[in-house]
């Protein structure tokens, strides 16, 4: 059996039932001028134009009050019967006029359908045997009113008669019938062939539609193909691969440009701790086209403990100076250090975080925390909000680029510690070096010192000197005298 849908038939059947219509219509207008014809034969006019206009209004009155039923169809049936009774009255019995139940047994045959036989044989058995019965009993009883029925031309009909004539109407239906019914089923099989035909050549240029919307790398058109056509199906599979490829090119691409700027923002901003959080949560965000993100590294405080300081923020093209430290295991920043692994929320509280926006403050659709780690240690969080949902890709992006980033938070880092050693060591220096000037500058005081005294001291042996030839003189002068 056909998988076509009954339904799709239907237009066909439709085609067959009104061709039907229009000639059984000919024939009943076809009989109804004959039936006027005989009238001149037997002055039977009030019978050719009573009996005649009664079954066309009984028959256009139903096709009209049953619009798009198949009631007229039985109900014309019905009146060739009638139509032949009437002309048989008409013309006194003539056996001829029998005949014109055949003619519409032809013309029913029209509707291919076996069902339309039964209300005229029903009506012709019933009129042929009850008319031959009142005609007999006429006959036998003498009753010239029965006899004007006008049955046949014979007196009566006898039962042989009657066998053969209803047997041979019965014989014709039957042949009728299944002649219908053969060719409903070669109609069919036709029909199949036409839809069949008509779904190719849909299917052709739908398959055609559809390659051109894949070579112009268009795989998200919906097209209503048929997948039980090879041609459709083999377009489909292909579709459906170049979209998984193209999807994963795409992808590909977004990580290697991503990690590729990230690698340029990292060699720019290498050196300096502050701008490199801050250049790379800006990148993020508005790379991954989010809408506002947090950079917490690990550091110390003034007591030696581990902290997360929150040291870039961005959001909306603000810079927040934001300070704030949070220890291990708060919250979940704290959280996601201490297991060292992403959180991803798709419901965040409402009193998490809130994006500004022109229209105010707003609850983030989604917010991702993804710890930025070397091997297995922790270099600082990294917290990014966005008003949609991220894509698994986009995950897949942030781990990577969180051991680029693990990696030169650590550079950044004891380049800033070595920076601040070697300015320690330059500070010492420069004290030492001064420490070094005052002793100089002590030492030649204390050698200008030690010269003065040297040579105050000479002056005094001097004068000690001058001062004992003073005196050894002064000795000899009094011991002369």
């Amino acid at each position: 059996m056909s998988k076509i849908s009954v339904d799709r038939f239907k237009p066909f059947m439709n085609e067959i039932n009104c061709r039907a219509d229009r000639l059984i219509e000919r024939t009943l207008l076809g009989y109804y001028i004959f039936g006027i014809f005989l009238a001149f034969f037997y002055d039977t006019w009030l019978v050719g134009l009573g009996v005649g206009s009664l079954s066309l209004i009984l028959y256009f009155g139903v096709k009209f009050i049953l619009r798009g039923k198949r009631a007229h169809q039985y109900i014309g049936s019905l009146v060739v019967g009638i139509f032949m009774a009437q002309f048989i009255y008409q013309m006194h019995g003539l056996f001829e006029m029998h005949f014109t139940a055949f003619v519409a047994i032809i013309v029913l045959m029209a509707y291919q359908d076996y069902r339309v036989f039964i209300p005229a044989t029903l009506f012709i058995a019933i009129h042929h045997a009850s008319f031959a019965y009142i005609q007999y009993l006429g006959f036998i009883e003498g009753n010239e009113a029965y006899q004007s029925i006008y049955f046949t031309q014979l007196d009566y009909m006898d039962l042989q008669t009657f066998a053969f004539h209803v047997g041979l109407v019965v014989v014709a239906v039957i042949i009728a019938s299944i002649y219908s019914i053969n060719s409903k089923q070669r109609s069919f099989v036709l029909f199949e062939k036409l839809i069949e035909s008509e779904d190719r050549e849909k299917a052709t240029k739908v398959n055609i539609e559809f390659a051109k919307e894949i070579a112009n790398n268009n795989y998200d058109k919906e097209f209503d193909v048929d997948e039980d056509n090879p041609l459709s199906a083999a377009l489909i599979d292909m579709r459906d691969s170049l979209k998984k490829s193209s999807l994963r090119e795409e992808q590909e691409r977004f990580t290697n440009k991503g990690l590729a700027e990230l690698s340029n923002i990292i060699r720019d901003n290498g050196t300096n701790l502050k701008d490199l959080t801050y250049e790379v949560i800006e990148f993020l965000v508005k790379y991954m086209k989010l809408n506002q993100g947090g950079f917490f590294i690990v550091t110390e405080d003034e007591k030696g403990e581990t902290v997360l300081e929150l040291q870039g923020a961005y959001a909306y093209d603000r810079r927040k100076k934001i300070k704030k430290q949070l220890m291990p295991g708060e919250g979940l920043v704290g959280q996601s250090y201490q297991e060292k692994d992403s959180i991803y929320l798709t419901e965040v509280p409402d009193d998490y975080i809130n994006i500004k926006s022109g229209l105010g403050d707003a609850n983030p659709r989604s917010i991702i925390i993804t710890p930025v780690k070397r091997d297995e240690t922790i270099e600082g969080v990294i917290e990014l909000a966005s008003f949609r949902v991220l894509k698994e890709y986009e995950k897949d992006f942030l781990e990577k680029a969180g051991e680029s980033i693990a990696v030169a938070l650590n550079t950044a880092k004891v380049t800033q510690r070595t920076t601040e050693l070697y300015e320690q060591s330059q500070q010492q220096t420069e004290e030492m070096r001064a420490q070094e000037e005052e002793m100089r500058q002590n030492m030649e005081e204390l050698s200008a010192t030690q010269e003065e005294m040297q040579r105050t001291q000479k002056d005094y042996e001097l004068k000690l000197d001058e001062t004992q030839k003073e005196n050894e003189e002064l000795k000899k002068k009094l011991a002369e005298k």
